[in-house]
């Protein structure tokens, strides 16, 4: 996991057409590299404001479950909030890149701390909840970048 936080100057952003496509003024810039179940400390500034995020995520082993789905997402505050990166899915290709735009408010983040994670749907076979045997195949990965002001 390797955090850098680029800018507090100023940065232009042109938001893509999901966002409003628009340019938008953002005063800081965090890139993130993350992996699964590893926790990542964010700058506290980004408490409590709304975020864009942009980049992708992925997976690094194959899936195709005949009942049970997962889906990424990043999680804070013990799974108690979280912003979704890619769909309920029984299918994920290693190495597939994820296209990730997302706008939201990470409202009060305990600790600061956000991780990646994965929500599996369960089934007769297997349970449901975060960060189980489905989550541990998949063994996603992400690269994101978080504009704020």
């Amino acid at each position: 996991m390797n955090c850098l936080l680029l800018s507090n100057n100023g940065i232009a952003l042109n938001l893509p057409p999901s966002l409003g496509g628009s340019v938008a003024n953002y005063n800081y810039m965090l890139k993130l590299d993350m992996i699964y179940k590893q926790a990542v400390v964010l700058p506290s500034n980004i408490n409590n404001k709304e975020v864009v995020m942009l980049g992708e995520v992925w997976t690094t082993r194959n899936m195709s479950n005949k009942t049970s789905a997962n889906t990424l997402h990043i999680t804070w505050n013990n799974f108690n909030s979280s912003v979704k990166l890619h769909a309920l899915s029984k299918y994920y290709t290693a190495n597939a890149k994820i296209k990730v735009e997302k706008k939201f408010n990470f409202g009060n983040i305990d600790n600061l701390q956000i991780m990646l994670s994965s929500w599996q749907s369960g089934s007769a076979n297997a349970s449901a909840g975060w960060n189980l045997n489905d989550g541990d195949r998949l063994n996603p990965r992400a690269k994101l970048t978080l504009y704020w002001n």
